[in-house]
């Protein structure tokens, strides 16, 4: 297969790329070394146009095919978080305090991959291939940005997008597809507790608004226990908590942070509201003010069935069906849906983990690594489905 010997014979730079975006992690809108190299690699390539600076951070490469077609654009996130990474490898990362810790270096370098392995076969192309490195996925933002700026509508015009996602429940050299509702609604929610406040030693006198923020987090677990259908995926996760300054007294106030994430529109709502009901009932059985602000994040990401399917059918080819995964949704967010919902899209998940090699760690942990085989597995499959669609939209 040209492409499987195309991405073999590039695996050992593709290892160097992604280790020198690992070294090197900048947080979301802030992705301005990454940005330089993604273009300057792009630039070395010859593609036909190169853009940067769109949504502040982002970087998009045009290569057009041999013959007139459709436009398919493949896509990949380019921003870090804020961990602290505890691997020992020399590719550890030289920024205090950021880290790859959910694979977007790969997603690059499988998408750069993806670019060498194409323009080499640009005579062979009905159509053209847009790259598109989106900065800030990790707060949610870069993709709606890059789409109210005009990403998917300027010359020449995309009719249909594939990403990937590094996966490390899945061994490297497979590959999850699912259709349909495939990654959750990403929301954000605050809960604020109010009370006067008093003496820790006598609480009678007061309304304590910590009690009471421990008697909202335990009802919000009843939600989805209680609440919504079992058949229904809801998760409701309290990932901050702040309130109190001293040991002996009890605080006039206790903030809450956290994320909401669902599949289904019904739900979401149904969610929101239980949520009232019970911030209610607990403010008035416990004499404290509860304040409410849910913020919708970005929708759940729907794949697209026949964007699925050449992915599916890539895979196929590629890695061999006992390879290409049929997989369950999940409740992570993917700020991919708003390329998604304006054209045919799909995002695919790509196994990096290696037992024996020890690539084990799950996302956003500091331990967390992949799989180098897994680079050329992502930049064979993005070239493969990519040609598949054009060339399917040709005939």
């Amino acid at each position: 297969m040209v492409i499987i010997e195309k991405a073999d014979r590039i695996r050992d730079k593709l290892t160097e790329i992604r280790e020198d975006f690992h070294r090197h992690p900048e947080l979301s809108f802030q992705e301005e070394r990454t940005s330089r190299r993604i273009a300057e690699i792009m630039r070395e390539l010859g593609l036909d146009e190169i853009h940067t600076g769109i949504a502040k951070t982002g970087v998009v490469g045009l290569l057009r095919g041999g013959a007139p077609g459709k436009t398919i654009a493949l896509r990949a996130d380019i921003d870090a978080l804020p961990i602290q990474e505890e691997n020992d490898v020399p590719y550890r990362s030289q920024n205090d305090g950021v880290m790859h810790a959910c694979g977007h270096d790969v997603h690059i370098t499988a998408l750069l991959g993806a670019a060498m392995i194409l323009s080499e076969m640009r005579d062979k192309i009905s159509g053209n291939v847009k790259f598109i490195f989106q900065p800030a996925e990790e707060i949610a933002g870069g993709a709606k940005i890059m789409v109210r700026d005009g990403v998917l509508e300027s010359p020449p015009k995309i009719d249909a997008i594939i990403g990937l996602h590094a996966w490390p429940d899945s061994d490297v050299g497979t590959i999850g597809v699912k259709s349909g509702p495939a990654w959750a609604a990403m929301d954000k929610f605050e809960i604020t507790v109010r009370g006067p406040g008093g003496h820790g030693a006598m609480p009678h006198l007061t309304s304590d608004p910590i009690v009471a923020a421990a008697q909202i987090i335990n009802s919000l677990q009843t939600i989805a226990s209680r609440s919504i259908e079992p058949i229904q995926p809801i998760v409701f996760s309290v990932c901050m908590i702040h309130g109190g300054h001293a040991f002996n007294i009890i605080p006039r106030e206790v903030k809450m942070v956290g994320t909401a994430r669902t599949l289904d529109e019904d739900v979401r709502a149904k969610a929101i509201k239980k949520v009232k009901e019970i911030l209610q009932g607990i403010g008035v059985a416990m004499g404290v003010e509860c304040e409410f602000n849910y913020m919708d994040g970005c929708p759940p990401v729907i794949n697209d069935p026949g964007m699925i399917e050449i992915i599916e059918r890539a895979g196929t080819e590629l890695l061999g069906s006992e390879n290409v995964l049929r997989i369950d949704a999940t409740m992570g967010g993917e700020d991919f849906t708003y390329f998604s919902r304006v054209v045919p899209g799909a995002i695919f998940r790509l196994g990096v983990r290696d037992e024996e090699a020890g690539f084990i760690s799950p996302l956003h942990r500091p331990t967390f690594d992949v799989s180098p085989r897994a680079l050329s597995t992502g930049a064979a499959m993005l070239s493969r489905a990519a040609l598949m669609y054009l060339n399917k939209q040709s005939t």
